[in-house]
């Protein structure tokens, strides 16, 4: 069996991905990038790389020592300046020739896959990988969506969408009609924070994340699990969505428990127009 790479950013789904590697005895290496992975992605250091984003040479040295010939990247990584990439020689050239500035941040992973993969690696999706990590379809705890919150629902997945068309984000946070957040660089933890500050009395809010419209699927797809749940219920939102099969779910079982202990409901939504055939069972 392949030994599998794993480029790692922030968050929990390269944990998630790697305690899926020790269970089921997939042999794997991970390379970390300093200041955007958590500290506790591996333990072993025997199995883990720390680089700098513009670390190119160093990267393709470590893949090729490991023989890492099949790559997931994994985990949220906000865009750096140039000055926090640190970017070396081998970089620079990759830089220029993508066009650093010229492009948004779904562009710049799909130009960045794209000369990992002329380097003679092979990207693939996290999903690929390991089967049931993508969210299913319909209500997926024992909260049912609330009749009041679909109008906030309908407003999130229009939003999310229109962002994503943009390639700006991936989230959004509506209460009573009004978006008190979107996802910006920042990521998910900022965005719920943010829309915690700005709640309004009444019904919480539902925060909806989307793949955006033209994103490959094998990379920074949305991602949900404990930690969202977690943040969620302290911003006082009502519920969760996300797409279904087009969105991560990582610790899904510890996730709904916890959902169902706060009294989050959470949904997989699909393409649907809404209401009718966007959640199971609506």
């Amino acid at each position: 069996m392949e030994t599998l790479g794993i480029i790692a950013g922030g968050g929990e789904a390269p944990k998630r991905l790697v305690a899926a590697c020790k269970r089921t005895g997939r042999p794997y290496h991970v390379l970390a990038f300093i200041g955007q992975a958590a500290g506790d992605v591996e333990a072993d250091a025997t199995r883990i790389d720390y680089i700098h984003l513009g670390a190119a040479e160093e990267a393709r040295r470590i893949c090729r020592e490991r023989n890492l010939r099949e790559i997931v990247m994994i985990g949220c990584v906000r865009r750096p300046s140039l000055a926090e990439l640190r970017p070396d020689a081998l970089m620079m050239g990759k830089l220029a020739k993508i066009g650093f500035h010229l492009l948004g941040d779904d562009g710049l992973l799909k130009a960045v896959v794209r000369e990992i993969e002329a380097e003679g690696f092979r990207v693939i999706a996290a999903q690929d990988v390991f089967a049931g990590l993508l969210t299913p379809e319909g209500q997926l705890g024992a909260i049912a969506l609330p009749e009041e919150r679909k109008a906030d629902l309908a407003r999130g997945i229009d939003v999310a969408r229109r962002l994503g068309e943009l390639d700006v984000g991936q989230a959004v946070v509506v209460q009573q009609g009004i978006v008190l957040a979107v996802e910006g660089a920042e990521g998910t933890e900022a965005l719920l924070r943010r829309a915690g500050d700005l709640r309004r009395e009444g019904p919480g809010g539902v925060l909806v994340k989307l793949k955006k419209p033209r994103q490959d699927p094998r990379f920074d797809l949305p991602a949900l699990g404990p930690d969202t749940v977690r943040q969620a219920a302290a911003a006082g939102l009502a519920g969760i969505a996300a797409e279904a099969g087009a969105s991560l779910f990582i610790d899904r079982e510890e996730a709904l428990r916890l959902a169902d202990a706060a009294g989050l409901f959470v949904l997989g939504i699909t393409d649907s127009p809404f209401p009718e055939g966007l959640v199971k069972g609506s």
